[in-house]
């Protein structure tokens, strides 16, 4: 096993993984401590925490807010978040032992015909354009590159799945095994590992924030 397959199969998934748990939880203690002095009554207050939990949920799950606001990006963001909603699926299921081929392949076609769709309807908004930084299509082709390569990998390079399940199931109970001989599944791992690192340091960590957004902003009582 050479160097980079050392670091990019062995040390680098255990780094990015810790970094990854301890932005998140950063993150959220700073948000949790930071004072609310102004109150934003901006959505209908639900009476009871079962209706926050059902406004949440529905916006979590639906996108309301932005399909009432632009369709044509609420079509790509929600489909895009099913495309990652079912790698995510197909990889707990590989793992148990399942290797749903075409589940996987929708998956990564998803992550990139959507993101591109989103930067094209980004770049043709002139409303959208304007508020769109740099920033926004990187994040965007970060899961481009990520599904190109993970295309290329299972369709060109394919890695013995068994090879692979064994390397991620030592990795998980914490009895690492060397990765797949494959510059492709290095390749998408290194870039999964950035992510990883990335993600909770970004914009993009709305799944926390959401619940700042309406419950501690827009919902919970302040005394002044």
């Amino acid at each position: 096993m050479n160097t980079i397959s050392f670091l990019v199969g062995l040390v680098l998934p255990y780094f990015a993984l810790t970094v990854f748990i301890v932005s998140i939880l950063l993150r959220t203690h700073r948000w949790l401590t930071t004072p609310h002095l102004l109150k934003w009554s901006l959505y209908p207050m639900p009476q009871n925490s079962l209706g926050q939990i059902g406004f949440m949920l529905k916006e979590i799950l639906s996108f309301k807010s932005v399909f009432h606001n632009n369709r044509k990006l609420w079509a790509g963001g929600w489909i895009f978040h099913i495309g990652m909603a079912l790698i995510a699926f197909w990889f707990v299921t590989f793992i148990l032992g399942f290797h749903w081929g075409t589940l996987l392949r929708i998956g990564l076609a998803i992550l990139i015909v959507m993101p591109a769709y989103i930067m094209l309807i980004r770049t043709l908004n002139r409303d959208m354009r304007a508020i769109s930084s740099p920033l926004e299509y990187f994040n965007l082709f970060i899961f481009i590159a990520i599904g190109i390569l993970g295309i290329y990998m299972i369709t060109y390079a394919k890695p013995d799945p068994e090879i692979v399940r064994n390397y991620f199931s030592g990795m998980l109970s914490l009895h690492p095994v060397p990765p797949p001989a494959s510059s492709a599944f290095l390749g998408i791992l290194a870039i999964t590992e950035f992510f990883l690192i990335y993600f909770p340091n970004s914009r993009m960590l709305h799944m926390v924030s959401k619940y700042f957004t309406f419950h501690k902003v827009s919902w919970e009582k302040h005394e002044f």
